[in-house]
C-alpha cells in the first residue's frame, strides 16, 4: 500500500464518511490540499472526474471546479499550462459571455484588463500590442471609459502611475503637457499636477533635475506665498530647502544685546527694535548710542523721540521702542465667485408649533447650458516690508484655491470661468461642483409612463399606483404619492407624503425625507426622516427620525432613533429595532468563515512544505515547480488573510458603534410598542421622555433614563 501522510488520510476518511467515491483522489500524488479540492467537488455534486489529475495544482483545481459550478466551458482553459491566475481571468470572462482564451500568451494582469475593456466594450487591443504593462493599461481603461484621449501625452515606458497622473490632470482640464514627460517620475509628475490645480508658478520647480521631494517644498513655499527664489536652488537638498522655506515662513528669530548700561532686543522678525535702560535715569552719548545701534544692525526706522528720552535720561526701566521697521502685507487669497445658491438647506424646516415643513424645504438651483457658474479672483501680491537693519521683506502672496473638481461643466482656456455644459441642477459640496442633468415632470401615472432617468427628477404634481421612478439623482415629488416604487441614488423628499396601500416602495442611497408614510416599504443607506407613519417598514442603515407619530409597523435603524410618540392609546402594535445593519454582518460572518477555510489551506499547505524540506535538499527544492507554487500560495494567502482581518477590523468597529447607539422618545411610548435593542427587549408601559439604551451584551436588558 502506497504510504499517505497523515493529512491525505484525513482527506480520504472525510471523503468516506460522506460517501463519496474516493478513488477519484486516492492517489498519494495528491497533495493533501488537491485532495481537499476534490473532496469538496465531489461533496458539492460536480462532476470533476476528467479533471482529477495531479498536473493541476490545487488553485488550477478550484478554478476548474468553481467554473463546473457556474455552468461554463471550463474545457476552453482546463489546462496545465495555464497557471490558475491566467484560468481565473478566463473563467470570469466566460461568466458574462466573453472568451479571451486566445489571448493567454498574455500575463494574468494584461489578461485582467483585456477581460475588463470587453465587459466594458472598451477596445485596449492596440496599447497590448504596443506592450503596456496591466498597471498602464488599467489607467487607460479608466480614461477610455471617461472619454479622455490619452495617446499624445503617453508612451509604452510610462509606468502605470506616470500614466495615473496624466489621466488625472485631463479630467481636471489642467495642461499636462507641462510634465507628461518621460524624464519626469511619476512622483514629479503628481508635485507639477498638484501645483496646476491650485494655480501655482510650476515653471518655479517645473525641472526634471528636481527630485520630488525637493518640487515638493518649492510647491509648499508657492502655496504660502513665499519667495521661493531664496531656497530653491538645485545645491540645497529638500531637507536643507525644508528648513530655509519654514524659517522663511516663520520670520527671523529674536535677538538681544547686552551692555553695561541697557540691554537690546530685536524681536518680531527684526522688524522691532527696544531698549531697556538698567539704571533709571541714566544718559547716555547719542553718539555713541547711534554707533552702537549700528553696529548691532539697526539702522532703520529710528525713532527720535525715545531716543532723545534715554541721551536725556528721561526713561525707567521700562523697555522702549528704539527703531520700527515695516511689516509686510499678506497678498488677498484667491476666491471663487458663485452665480447660484451654494448653501441649500436639504433639511426640513421645524416651525414654531414643533411641526415640520417639509414643503418649503430649499430643492436645488436649475442652470442653462453656458450659464456661468462660478468665476475665479486670483490671489493678490503681498506688500513688501523691511527690517530694522534695512533689509527688505517680501509680503506674501495670497493663497490661491485649487480648482474645482466634478462634472457637467466647462472650464474656460485660463481657468477662471466655469460655466455649465448642460441644463440640469447644480451642487456644491466642498471643491466637487456638479451640474446633474434634471428633470421636471406635472404628474407620472400609467398613461404618461414611468420615469427612468440619468439625473434628479422633480415632480411637480402627483405619483399614481403602479407607477415607478427611478432617478440616478435626487427624487423630488410636490404632490400625493400613492402605490408608486421610487428608487434613487440620490436624496428623496416627499413633501406630501405617500399612501401605498400596501403596494409601494422607496428606496435612496441617500436620505429620505417624507411629511408621512402609511403601507410604505421605506429603504434609505443613509437617515429616514419622517413627520408621521403609520403601518409602514422604515429601513435606515443611519438614523430614524420622526416629529410626529410612528404608529404600527417595524422600524430598523443602525445609529439610533430621535422619535417623538409611538404608538397610540389602543395599544396598536409597533416595532422599534435598534442593531447593526444585516448586511454588516453578513459580511462578518463570509469573512469569518472564509478566514476559516484560508486557515485550513495553509495548515495543509505548510504541512506539505515540511515535507518536501525533509525529503529534499535547498538546491533541490527551489528549483521544483510545486514547491515554489506551496511556497507563493502560503504567501498570498497570508496576504488574504492581513486584508481579511483589516476589513473584519473596520466591520466591527461599526457594528460597536451602533451597539452604543440609543432610542430616544421625546413624547408618549404607548402600550403595544416594542424596542428591541441589539437583542435587549423592552415594552411600553406609557413612559414619556426617555432614552433607551441596550445593557451590555444581548439579553443584558435595556437601561432607561430621561430624555
Amino acid at each position: 500500500m502506497a504510504e499517505y501522510t497523515n493529512d491525505q488520510l484525513f482527506e480520504i476518511e472525510e471523503g468516506k464518511k460522506a460517501s463519496l467515491d474516493t478513488s477519484i483522489y486516492e492517489n498519494p500524488d495528491f497533495l493533501a490540499v488537491q485532495m481537499r479540492q476534490i473532496r469538496m467537488a465531489l461533496a458539492s455534486g460536480l462532476d470533476v472526474k476528467p479533471y482529477v489529475k495531479p498536473e493541476f495544482d490545487w488553485m488550477q483545481m478550484e478554478e476548474i471546479f468553481t467554473g463546473l459550478e457556474e455552468g461554463v466551458d471550463v474545457s476552453v482553459y482546463a489546462k496545465p499550462d495555464l497557471t490558475y491566475e491566467k484560468m481565473h481571468q478566463v473563467r470570469k470572462g466566460l461568466k458574462n459571455g466573453i472568451d479571451i482564451s486566445d489571448k493567454t500568451r498574455y500575463s494574468a494582469g494584461i489578461l485582467k484588463q483585456i477581460r475588463k475593456s470587453k465587459e466594458e466594450k472598451l477596445d485596449i487591443n492596440k496599447y497590448v500590442e504596443e506592450g503596456y504593462d496591466p498597471e498602464a493599461l488599467y489607467q487607460i481603461r479608466l480614461a477610455l471609459k471617461n472619454n479622455i484621449e490619452l495617446d499624445a501625452y503617453i508612451e509604452p515606458d510610462f509606468r502605470g502611475a506616470a500614466i495615473a497622473e496624466v489621466r488625472i490632470g485631463l479630467e481636471e482640464d489642467i495642461d499636462v503637457s507641462t510634465y507628461s514627460d518621460i524624464r519626469f517620475g511619476w512622483r514629479q509628475m503628481r508635485e507639477i499636477r498638484r501645483g496646476l490645480e491650485n494655480r501655482l508658478d510650476i515653471s518655479k520647480y517645473a525641472n526634471p533635475y528636481y527630485d520630488w521631494e525637493q518640487m515638493r517644498e518649492i510647491r509648499l513655499g508657492l502655496a504660502e506665498g513665499l519667495d521661493v527664489s531664496k531656497y530653491s536652488s538645485l545645491m540645497y537638498t529638500s531637507n536643507e530647502m525644508r528648513k530655509r522655506r519654514i524659517i522663511l515662513s516663520e520670520g527671523a528669530e529674536d535677538r538681544s544685546v547686552s551692555s553695561d548700561d541697557y540691554e537690546l532686543s530685536i524681536t518680531s522678525g527684526g522688524i522691532e527694535a527696544y531698549i531697556t535702560m538698567k539704571h533709571e535715569g541714566k544718559k547716555l552719548d547719542r553718539n555713541s548710542l547711534i554707533a552702537s545701534l549700528d553696529e548691532n544692525d539697526v539702522r532703520h526706522g529710528l525713532i527720535e523721540e525715545n531716543i532723545n528720552k534715554i541721551c536725556e535720561g528721561r526713561h525707567d526701566k521700562t523697555p522702549l521702542l528704539i527703531a520700527q521697521g515695516s511689516i509686510p502685507r499678506k497678498g488677498a487669497d484667491g476666491r471663487y465667485e458663485y452665480f447660484f445658491k451654494t448653501e441649500v438647506d436639504r433639511k426640513p424646516k421645524i416651525l414654531e408649533d414643533g411641526s415640520v415643513d417639509y414643503q418649503n424645504m430649499d430643492n436645488y438651483s436649475i442652470v442653462k447650458e453656458g450659464d456661468v457658474l462660478a468665476v475665479y479672483h486670483d490671489a493678490e501680491e503681498g506688500q513688501e516690508g523691511y527690517t530694522v537693519d534695512g533689509v527688505p521683506i517680501s509680503g506674501k502672496r495670497g493663497i490661491e484655491q485649487g480648482l474645482l473638481k466634478g462634472e457637467g461643466f466647462n472650464i474656460s482656456e485660463d481657468k477662471h470661468t466655469y460655466s455649465a455644459a448642460i441644463d440640469g441642477m447644480v451642487t456644491l459640496e466642498g471643491s466637487i461642483l456638479r451640474v446633474i442633468r434634471h428633470m421636471e415632470v406635472n404628474d407620472v401615472t400609467l398613461a404618461t409612463g414611468n420615469v427612468d432617468f440619468d439625473g434628479s427628477v422633480h415632480v411637480k404634481g402627483n405619483v399614481e399606483n403602479g407607477a415607478v421612478i427611478k432617478a440616478t439623482g435626487d427624487v423630488v415629488i410636490d404632490g400625493n404619492v400613492g402605490g408608486a416604487e421610487i428608487i434613487s441614488d440620490g436624496t428623496v423628499r416627499l413633501n406630501r407624503g405617500m399612501n401605498a396601500g400596501r403596494h409601494g416602495k422607496v428606496k435612496a442611497k441617500g436620505n429620505i425625507f417624507s411629511k408621512f408614510f402609511e403601507s410604505v416599504i421605506v429603504m434609505s443607506d443613509k437617515d429616514v426622516e419622517v413627520s408621521r407613519s403609520v403601518n409602514s417598514l422604515l429601513h435606515a442603515k443611519g438614523w430614524i427620525r420622526s416629529s410626529g407619530t410612528i404608529l404600527g409597523g417595524k422600524c430598523f435603524a443602525s445609529l439610533g432613533y430621535r422619535v417623538n410618540n409611538v404608538g397610540n392609546s389602543t395599544g396598536t402594535a409597533t416595532q422599534l429595532q435598534l442593531g447593526p445593519d444585516p448586511e454588516i454582518a453578513e459580511r462578518v460572518r463570509e469573512i469569518t468563515d472564509k478566514m476559516k477555510d484560508n486557515n485550513k489551506q495553509l495548515m495543509l499547505l505548510n504541512n506539505s512544505l515540511k515535507e518536501f524540506q525533509i525529503k529534499y535538499p535547498p538546491e533541490v527544492r527551489n528549483d521544483m515547480p510545486m514547491y515554489k507554487k506551496i511556497d507563493n500560495a502560503i504567501f498570498t494567502i497570508n496576504k488574504q488573510q492581513e486584508e481579511l482581518r483589516s476589513e473584519s477590523e473596520r466591520l466591527r468597529l461599526q457594528i460597536m458603534y451602533s451597539r452604543e447607539a440609543s432610542i430616544r422618545i421625546d413624547g408618549i411610548a404607548h402600550e403595544g410598542v416594542n424596542c428591541n435593542l441589539n437583542g435587549n427587549k423592552w415594552e411600553a408601559r406609557g413612559e414619556r421622555y426617555i432614552v433607551l439604551r441596550g445593557a451590555g451584551g444581548v439579553g443584558a436588558g435595556v437601561t432607561v433614563s430621561g430624555a
